[in-house]
């Protein structure tokens, strides 16, 4: 929903143009917003007890399988969870289509998500999803040991690339996180840093110590 908020702002006074349509004022506003948004580490937590740790994500891209290259908000998150003690790696996507007229975002959940690993992706690793109450999402749940390694190297390499489908057995509509993006300026400056990776990796590790030291 930020990101709804956040790209709607910045078309804020293109109503009272008369040069040019509106729909291409609100274009050329758009457009040094495509890519990613912000990325941001969060630690999850359950009873006061350290549960998971996930990276939340927002983007701004464009949709070339379904929608002849318009403007989609793709936004969510992915990481690592405990669920009834064990681990699992999830991907939690949000697809919102943009009106270019109105500057209206409608909520366009998809049918599948998940990783993409070079020329494969993380689809065979999937358990099962989990329905979301949030309009347009879709929260898919993963073995760890196939998936983890996949958005780990990601991070590793500062890029991690999901894919989702809007109809089941659809084509993939492919989107690239840049994870050292951490804030972007409504002229599309971006603000980076190293530290997401890092900063991911801590909270699993102590994740992994915490859950090891409860165990014993």
């Amino acid at each position: 929903m930020r990101l709804v908020i956040f790209i709607a702002t910045i078309a804020i006074g293109c109503a009272s143009a008369q040069a040019q349509p509106l729909e291409h004022l609100n274009r050329e506003s758009l457009l040094p917003m495509l890519g990613t948004i912000s990325v941001e580490v969060t630690p999850n937590f359950t009873d006061g007890r350290l549960d998971g740790c996930s990276i939340g994500f927002r983007t701004l891209a464009q949709d070339w399988i379904y929608k002849q290259g318009a403007f989609i908000a793709v936004s969510g998150g992915f990481g690592v969870m405990t669920i009834k003690g064990a681990y699992a790696a999830y991907l939690k996507v949000t697809v919102h289509d943009v009106d270019l007229r109105t500057m209206q975002f409608t909520p366009s959940p998809s049918a599948s998500a998940y990783f993409v690993a070079g020329d494969a992706t993380t689809k065979n690793a999937i358990v099962g999803s989990i329905p979301s109450d949030e309009p347009g999402t879709i929260f898919v749940v993963s073995h760890v040991g196939a998936t983890f390694p996949v958005f780990s190297k990601g991070l590793a390499d500062g890029k991690v690339t999901i894919a989702f489908a809007r109809k089941k057995d659809g084509g993939d509509v492919v989107v690239a996180i840049d994870t050292n993006v951490v804030d972007t300026a409504p002229n599309g400056q971006r603000k980076y840093s190293d530290r997401i990776s890092t900063d991911f990796l801590k909270c699993a590790q102590t994740l992994l110590e915490t859950n090891n030291s409860e165990r014993k």
